[in-house]
């Protein structure tokens, strides 16, 4: 009898549990205010042309964003050339696999993007991504989305692969979306 209670218990409190703490541990979150001015070996471009760039983003970003949420967006670069544009938003996201379909089928056009792959190594449960190669200002890029319950976002990448690019999206992640506990 105490087996089977025990069971009933795990069924009907663990296994729910074990699907929303995905929820919980990604939403709610917000984009840090300021946008981290260091990323690795990336420092934020912020002069006139970078604070252009990272605004139109944002304001195309609010744009298709009807639900709320906060828009982010900004322009990394390293000293050898290599840069990141990432934009996004926080808000609640119930299917973050069909978000990062639904946004590259938005995007592939405009960066021309072939190649397209999902990626599971490293991917925290909730979180879906996805990396494809393109071009950008007539620059080859590798393009990722990532998707979880709390934000979406999409990063170019120039001068690395897609593995490494992936890679650096994790770090993206990390320091530029901060989560909220529920109170």
């Amino acid at each position: 009898m105490l087996t089977l209670t025990l069971l009933s218990i795990a069924c009907c409190c663990g296994v729910p549990a074990y699907f929303a703490k995905p929820i919980w541990d990604q939403y709610p979150a917000s984009p840090r205010d300021p946008l981290p001015t260091e990323v690795r070996d990336l420092r934020l471009l912020d002069n006139r042309d970078g604070k252009r760039a990272a605004e139109q983003l944002k304001q195309e970003v609010q744009a298709r964003n009807l639900l709320g949420g906060e828009p982010f967006a900004a322009v990394y670069r390293d000293g050898a050339g290599k840069r990141v544009v990432i934009y996004g938003s926080t808000g609640f996201r119930l299917s973050p696999e069909s978000d990062v379909e639904k946004e590259f089928a938005r995007i592939q056009e405009e960066y021309r993007i072939t190649t397209i792959q999902p990626i599971r190594d490293g991917v925290a449960r909730g979180e879906y991504r996805s990396c494809g190669l393109g071009e950008a200002d007539g620059d080859a890029v590798v393009v990722c989305t990532w998707a979880d319950h709390g934000s979406l976002a999409t990063a170019l990448f120039t001068r690395l692969s897609i593995p490494d690019s992936s890679d650096l999206l994790s770090t993206l992640r990390t320091e530029v979306i901060q989560r909220k506990p529920i109170a």
